[in-house]
């Protein structure tokens, strides 16, 4: 499979992540130690927890939407609300006005819209890809992701303290651009008349009782399926190991490592603090991925699933399992390498099976289901910010390795049922 020859909205969606993501790193990896700051740490793990329920009640309302409505027109209707959170939140981090309180709002407001725009986004993915080449296009997004997270949280360790202002306001000026991208360039991918039998109005699927008693309807369907109930279960505990990066770990970091000038080598000297800390681990850890998807993806793909998942989940929990209890520097930037080996090892992978479980007609409902997974990791690594308070950094590196640990045994345990299920894809 080479670039060329992926479908048009592929390589638009490609270019959209580039910038966004690279303008949404400079802030959001920041935003917990910004509300630790202004609401105390205990505080901020509620706040944080409300904002991913947020997202998950809208993940589930959007997510069965856009299998009725498609895939463009709620990702136009998303990017535009963006926009205006985006904005709201400039305003209140101005030289003129500043409120956490309203900077808290349109952060709610922001992940209320992550959880419809992710599962449609990947929907439109899945629609325009096929078993035979959707590794290569994770591969590719997961990849770029990387590169834009190490860019924006680089430029955001830097400046997110004195420059907030210009950090939202950059956002809100790449989403202007992405809005006219998804409204002038992106083509619809999902077929109404093949995908829904059914000749009802759109006003009855979108906000009658139709529209929820076919919405519960379709989760209870996804609820009764075990292989993707595990799939999410699993993913849920390796992801909030590393969602605590952001909040607990991060915190600590910020308040253990006080600034001074760390000795890399000889005649070579950082001055760091906690904050320049996670800006540094994030930034190696997303150029490692950079560097080495491609190496990782070419190895992986010679080797069985079981060896690739085993490897990885392994690396991947060793590595954050120090990283929860060290506050040495030249120990976290090393536990980071190992940490970033195991994730690039198995997130292909990982991310191609959700391909495969998900039917046809039902993506963005299994999509925003699996939204769980990814919310779940963050209301959890949130919650961590409050068993922080009262567990000690080494039961917490216990407890981080047993929820790593417990998430790759899920996957292995998962395997033969993904096999079987691809083989079966591939007859079709």
């Amino acid at each position: 499979m080479k670039f060329k020859e992926l479908h048009h909205n592929i390589k638009i969606r490609l270019s959209v992540m580039f910038i966004f993501g690279i303008a949404q790193a400079t802030t959001t990896p920041f935003m917990a130690i910004y509300f630790a700051t202004h609401f105390g740490a205990q505080m901020t793990g509620v706040l944080l927890t409300m904002s991913i329920f947020a997202s998950v009640i809208s993940g589930f309302i959007g997510g069965h939407v856009a299998d009725q409505m498609g895939r463009r027109k709620i990702l136009i209707i998303v990017e535009s609300v963006f926009l205006l959170a985006y904005l709201a939140m400039a305003i209140a981090n101005s030289p003129w006005f500043h409120s956490a309180t309203s900077t808290f709002i349109s952060f709610l407001l922001i992940n209320a819209c992550w959880g419809v725009y992710g599962p449609v986004d990947e929907a439109m993915i899945l629609d325009v890809t096929d078993v035979s080449n959707r590794p290569y296009v994770y591969s590719l997004f997961y990849w770029m992701f990387n590169l834009t997270l190490a860019i924006g949280a680089s430029i955001g360790a830097l400046t997110f303290n004195a420059h907030r202002f210009l950090l939202f306001s950059g956002t809100v000026f790449v989403l202007l651009i992405a809005l006219f991208t998804t409204i002038f360039m992106i083509q619809e991918t999902f077929d109404k008349i093949t995908m829904i039998s059914e000749k009802k109005s759109l006003w009855r699927k979108v906000a009658g009782l139709y529209f929820v008693v076919d919405m519960v309807k379709n989760y209870a369907s996804i609820a009764r399926d075990r292989s993707f109930l595990q799939y999410g279960i699993a993913g849920l505990l390796v992801m909030t190991v590393e969602s605590e990066l952001q909040t607990s770990i991060g915190i600590r970091l910020q308040k253990e490592i006080q600034p001074y000038n760390w000795n890399v080598f000889s005649g070579v000297s950082l001055h760091i603090g906690g904050l320049q800390m996670i800006g540094l681990l994030q930034t190696e850890n997303t150029i490692l991925v950079v560097l080495l998807a491609s190496f990782a993806g070419r190895i992986a793909s010679s080797m069985k699933d079981r060896a690739v998942m085993i490897i990885g989940i392994l690396l991947f929990t060793i590595g954050y399992t120090v990283i929860t209890i060290s506050n040495t520097p030249s120990v976290l930037f090393l536990a980071m390498g190992v940490a970033t080996a195991g994730e690039v090892f198995s997130i292909p992978l990982r991310q191609s099976y959700l391909g495969v479980l998900a039917p046809i007609d039902k993506r963005s409902t299994y999509l925003a289901a699996n939204g769980l997974t990814f919310n779940g990791a963050r209301m959890l690594a949130s919650i961590s910010v409050i068993g922080s308070a009262f567990m000690s950094t080494w039961q917490m590196g216990a407890l981080n390795f047993l929820l790593g640990s417990t998430g790759g045994l899920l996957y292995l345990l998962l395997i033969p049922a993904i096999i079987k299920r691809r083989d079966h894809q591939s007859l079709v």
